[in-house]
């Protein structure tokens, strides 16, 4: 089972948010047969952070922003990342990875709300 998180800033930027997805991540990846990797920008943190790492047993990717309106930072790549998921978890609302959560998978024939 793969549980896909989003959310637009992620480690080193400590947050509320980000330190609740780390935590949420980290338990789930230490039960059997469950993946749940982090999908998020370069919002908040240092450009030249890899674009793909492992913090403890969490799978990170840091997407490039293709455009910023204040904290609301566009990364068109999360597209690719939103095909094969089970379950999509996106943390915080108002930005563009929960957006992106919301209105890009192909197949919604399992969301409920």
């Amino acid at each position: 089972m793969i549980v896909l998180r989003t959310i637009e800033s992620f480690f080193p930027y400590i947050s509320g948010p980000a330190n609740q997805a780390f935590q949420i991540s980290t338990r789930l990846e230490a039960l059997s047969g469950v993946h749940s990797p982090v999908v998020t920008s370069y919002c908040d943190v240092d450009p030249a952070l890899p674009a793909k790492e492992t913090i403890g047993n969490v799978s990170v990717t840091r997407l490039p922003i293709q455009l910023r309106l204040m904290r609301y930072c566009v990364t068109l790549g999360i597209r690719k990342y939103l095909k094969n998921f089970d379950i999509l978890h996106s943390h915080n609302y108002r930005n563009f990875q929960t957006d992106s959560g919301f209105f890009l998978p192909r197949s919604r024939k399992n969301l409920s709300f």
